[in-house]
Parts: structure tokens; C-alpha cells; sequence
């Protein structure tokens, strides 16, 4: 892939993020690229399913299947075998992948990277009849633009209470749906800039449906902003200069500042999701992830049990704290946002699954009375560890009522990079998605069978002459068990 002078001081940001997209071939990619990449679309495809029967997903089908849409569909819906139009497949596949807080975050920029990209460019890719290859081309270019957009403004977009994962996976929607289109640079260009407009989604929504339907949202306008340019629809190709993007959506950074963050960024030399995507391990906000595992790691090497914690103090830096908003959680949703809560049912159970975001799981009477007792404070930084920005490890302290304290500090939560997820539990997670989906008429050891033959069947995606083969071999293979189980 070439790359269009870097120093930025002829050309502009959009430049070369335009022959970015258009000069990115796949086989320039590298190789664990493309291994990330059919793990990403294996991970998020399965946290959607065991998503699809949430009530945000149903309410969504209620909007956006119409009779008129289905008739002329041409996008499938990945929980169920039914077409509807491309950008409708976005919203509520885009909806389902993040309903649960399941799907894959960055470390660097805090956003959800893989669900919008794959959630915009599986429908298109049906659409087009696109290949397993140009799939993964499409989702390596938008997860990498996604990201450096969000590097160029740094923590500061975040901190004003933007939902990154929708102002950032648009742009990145756009990028990967003008790379399957195969847009010319002017017209990607334009994409871009509409597709900039088209941003939105605020911290506030979180612990409610709207915030998984920010990333559906993210998903269609990045499609739609494809089509329009496509048609000859132009927007301001300096939409990234003065008084454009950065500036609006950083609460106006200093205009220096900007553009040595934008002269500095070099697209996919190298991809920076290798070192910085995290697959989630538990279905909750990131925020919680490194509590709970240490939480987890002290109730094993101490036996430790509810009755007998009498305060837990909970310590990390203010970036991973901001979307960890309620304290006193009294829903499923809410308790995905909580660290209270989280770390309390580790404790409780020993595990944090799926099952653990029921409403009753929340109300629990025990867990309840002990949410006071747990306080969340922020991590106190050095003025070195400020001035290099470094990322601290989450500290824990638990005392019991017999007067123990038990400490804990992790640095790196587990499905990162230093922190990986085995093959056995990566395919565990696909297991147990798809029998939380199908868990009204499968029966678990049917599940299992099928859904390693799915599983196997998507580490092969890179041979798939038609990526949509496999959505269509998902839908048959659930659709045959099904139908089994009914005689």
C-alpha cells in the first residue's frame, strides 16, 4: 500500500486516508491481520446471536423490517434467515452485536472496533457478492481508520461524553463500505466528509438501548454515506481542516496541536488493532474486565465468599472509569456499567456469564445490601506517569469481616494481546453465544456439535468465494436443528 506523502505538508489528512482505501490490497495485508480479522467477524457475529432475542433488538426489527423492506431485501439478518435492505441490516445486526456489551473494545482509543465495521459491511458484502478476502481487506481498512481518527483527538473526544464507538465507526463504516463499492479517491473523499456529519451517540444513553443502537446507527450511516457519494453526492473534502471534525468533536484542541497529530499518523504501517484490540472474556462494559479477573484471581487463592467481604475499595485511571455509570444498579443493562455490582458477583458466583446479567441476577438481595460497601476511586497518577501518558493497572483491596486484606493489582485485561484468550476459550465463547440464542429449541450437546462446524467453517472465511455463504450456512445449520427439535 502506498502511501501518499506523509509529512502532510502538500497534501491533507483526507489525501491519504483516501489512498488508503483505495491502494489496499488483500494480499498486502499481514498475515495476522488476517487472523484477527476472521476471529473479529467469528467473535462479533456470535456475541449478536446471543443478542437476538434481546428486547432493544426486537423493538428494532419492530422499526426498521417494514412488509416493503423484506419484499425487496436483499441484506440478511444474521439471527434469522430474513433479507431486508442494506442499510436496515446494519441498524439491527449493528444493534444485536452490541446489545450485551459482548463485542471486542480497543485499548488505545476506547471504542467497540469490530461491530460497526462488520455490522455496515457484511450486508453490503451480500449486496455485492463479496468474497471472504475483500471482507477482511474491508474490515482492516475500517478498524484502522476508525481508530487513527480517533488518535488524532486522543482521550479528549471521549472526556466530553461522546460514545466514540458511533462518531468514530461511521467514519470507519465509510471507509470499509468504500472500499467493497470500489470508490474512486474523490468519491471516497466525499464519503468521508458525509459520513462525518452523519456522526453522533452520547455517553449519557449508556446502561439503556440506545447505546447498542448507536453502533446499528454507526453501521447504517456509514453505508448510506458510501451510496450517496457513490451517486455523485459531495460533501467537503476538508471536512477534517480547520473548523471541521477535530475541531467540533476534540471541543476545539488546539489547531497546532491537531495537525502534528494528523501529520503523524500513518495508515496501516502497521495496523495498530494488533496490538490494541481486546476480545472480551465477560459479557459487561471493558471498563470492568481487569476487576472482575482480579477479583476472580483473589476469591481462588483465598476461598473468599460474600458473607464474608466487609469492604472492597476499587482504584483505576479516570478513562477507564468514565462509561462505569451506576453505582447502584437495578437492571441487567445497568449492571453491565457497574463495577459494584461486577465484582460482587464474582465473588458470589465465580464467574461472570451471560445469565448474570438477568434482572434477578442484579436484584439479589445479598449483592444489594453490599453495593454500598464497595467505593470506586479514581487512580492517583504521578507527574511522570502523566507526562507519558502511561496506562496503569487497576488495584483492588478486599477486607473481611475477620479482618484480612487481600490486594490485587492487574495491568492487562484478559483477551488482550498480553493477555490472550486460548483457541479453546475462544471457541467456548462462540458455544456458549449460539446456545444462549438457540437455548428455546436446542438442546445444549445439539448446539455444540453445530456450532463447531460453524466455528471451523469461519476460521476458512478467507476462502469463501462468497462471504454471505457462511451467514446462509449459519441460518440452515440453526434452522435444520431447529426443526428436529420440533419433531
Amino acid at each position: 500500500m502506498k502511501n501518499v506523502d506523509q509529512d502532510g505538508k502538500t497534501n491533507n489528512f483526507m489525501t491519504r486516508l483516501a489512498a488508503f482505501i483505495t491502494e489496499t490490497s488483500y494480499h498486502q495485508l499481514p498475515e495476522e491481520m488476517v487472523e484477527l480479522a476472521k476471529r473479529a467477524i467469528i467473535d462479533t457475529i456470535g456475541v449478536a446471536l446471543a443478542g437476538w432475542n434481546e428486547p432493544a433488538v426486537e423493538r428494532a426489527k419492530k422499526v426498521y423490517v417494514s412488509q416493503g423492506s423484506v419484499q425487496g431485501g436483499v441484506s440478511s439478518l444474521w439471527g434469522e434467515p430474513v433479507k431486508v435492505d442494506c442499510d436496515k441490516a446494519a441498524i439491527i445486526n449493528g444493534t444485536a452485536s452490541h446489545v450485551l456489551d459482548y463485542d471486542d473494545a480497543s485499548v488505545g482509543v476506547v471504542i467497540h472496533p469490530s461491530a460497526p465495521i462488520l455490522s455496515a459491511i457484511t450486508p453490503l458484502a451480500e449486496k455485492l457478492k463479496s468474497s471472504g478476502k475483500e471482507v477482511i481487506t474491508a474490515y482492516s481498512i475500517g478498524t484502522e481508520v476508525m481508530i487513527r481518527i480517533g488518535q488524532v483527538m486522543g482521550i479528549r473526544h471521549y472526556n466530553l461524553g461522546w460514545h466514540a464507538t458511533d462518531t468514530l465507526g461511521t467514519i470507519g463504516a465509510a471507509a470499509a463500505s468504500s472500499y467493497l463499492l470500489h470508490l474512486n479517491a474523490e468519491q471516497c473523499s466525499h464519503a468521508i466528509a458525509i459520513a462525518a456529519s452523519m456522526t453522533g451517540g452520547l455517553q449519557k444513553n449508556f446502561g439503556s438501548m440506545t447505546k447498542s443502537l448507536h453502533v446499528g446507527l454507526s453501521a447504517s450511516h456509514g453505508i448510506q454515506a458510501v451510496m450517496l457519494a457513490e451517486q455523485g453526492f459531495t460533501g467537503n473534502r476538508d471536512i477534517f481542516g480547520k473548523r471541521g471534525f477535530f475541531m467540533a468533536f476534540s471541543g476545539g484542541a488546539d489547531e497546532v496541536e491537531l495537525l502534528n497529530a494528523m501529520n503523524s499518523i500513518r495508515f496501516g504501517e502497521p495496523y495498530d488493532i494488533l496490538d490494541g484490540l481486546s476480545v472480551k472474556k465477560f459479557p459487561c462494559c471493558f471498563g470492568t474486565h481487569r476487576f472482575i479477573q482480579g477479583v476472580l484471581d483473589l476469591k481462588e487463592a483465598y476461598q473468599l465468599s460474600l458473607d464474608a467481604v466487609q469492604a472492597i475499595v476499587l482504584r483505576a485511571q479516570p478513562r477507564s472509569l468514565l462509561p462505569l455509570v451506576h453505582s447502584r444498579p437495578v437492571t441487567g443493562l445497568q449492571g453491565k456499567f457497574s463495577a459494584e455490582y461486577t465484582v460482587l458477583a464474582a465473588i458470589a458466583d465465580g464467574h461472570v456469564r451471560l445469565s448474570s446479567f438477568e434482572d434477578e441476577q442484579v436484584q439479589r438481595i445479598d449483592i444489594q445490601n453490599l453495593l454500598p460497601t464497595v467505593k470506586v476511586l479514581e487512580l492517583q497518577k504521578s507527574e511522570e506517569d502523566k507526562r507519558l501518558n502511561r496506562r496503569l493497572p487497576v488495584e483492588i483491596e478486599i477486607k473481611t469481616k475477620n479482618g484480612q486484606m487481600y490486594e490485587k493489582a492487574l495491568q492487562h485485561a484478559p483477551g488482550s494481546k498480553e493477555y490472550p484468550l486460548s483457541e479453546k476459550e475462544h471457541r467456548e465463547k462462540w458455544i456458549s453465544c449460539l446456545s444462549h440464542y438457540a437455548q428455546s429449541f436446542l438442546d445444549h450437546g445439539s448446539m455444540e456439535q453445530v456450532a463447531h462446524e460453524l466455528y471451523d467453517q469461519g476460521l476458512r472465511i478467507d476462502t469463501f468465494t462468497c462471504f454471505s455463504d457462511w451467514i446462509n450456512e449459519i441460518h440452515n445449520q440453526l434452522n435444520d436443528y431447529k426443526q428436529k427439535q420440533m419433531i
